[in-house]
């Protein structure tokens, strides 16, 4: 009897994992496909958009508000489908899209700078996204379940919805915290590497 609750459990839980894999294989594949065709363009026109962003005048404050009003407003969207029916498609989208966005901007860093685009698609990703994807995991976990509660029991209560605001208030704070890292300290490391590797 024990037995079949656990397995009963663990067919419950969010596989976070396997769909970011499953998006950052597709992430990684897509580039490689469409290089010939239009994404080298795009892929070094933002690339260079984010090496002179990186140089430019732009203050901090001000690059900080865009981030946050950009990261800020998909975690709301996140948090209130939690609260619906939406909340399951849009976890298991939301890790999937975060694998895509990982495995392309490394992939296509590599393609259109060779090995050294490796240190570039890292730096365009450190160190906000060793916040972002622990936290996207946790949380997405989180909004999965309690959508799925929802979807099974047609309504939401308050023992539950307290542990969930709860937690999400937990796991936003945390998001803050790469957003920050985002704003801050995303742009000086970026700056280096390209000075670094004189590729602009």
């Amino acid at each position: 009897m024990e037995k079949r609750r656990l397995r009963f459990k663990r067919k419950g839980e969010f596989p976070a994992g396997i769909l970011f894999l499953c998006g950052f294989l597709i992430g990684s594949l897509l580039p490689n496909i469409a290089w010939k065709l239009q994404w080298q363009q795009k892929t070094m026109a933002s690339v260079y958009l984010l090496g002179a962003f990186a140089h430019s005048s732009v203050s901090g404050k001000e690059y900080f508000f865009e981030v946050l009003r950009m990261r800020g407003s998909y975690f709301l969207l996140c948090i209130l489908c939690g609260v619906s029916v939406f909340g399951v498609p849009l976890a298991v989208l939301g890790v999937i899209i975060l694998g895509v966005e990982i495995g392309a901007m490394l992939t296509m860093s590599i393609l259109q700078f060779g090995l050294a685009g490796g240190a570039v698609g890292l730096g365009l990703l450190f160190p906000q996204y060793l916040v972002y994807i622990p936290v996207s995991f946790f949380f997405m976990a989180l909004v999965y379940q309690q959508s799925l509660d929802i979807w099974r029991n047609h309504g939401i209560f308050p023992q539950k919805a307290y542990r969930y605001g709860t937690r999400a208030c937990v796991a936003a704070v945390l998001y803050f915290g790469g957003i920050v890292l985002e704003s801050y300290c995303n742009p000086w490391i970026v700056e280096k590497i390209f000075g670094a590797l004189k590729i602009f």
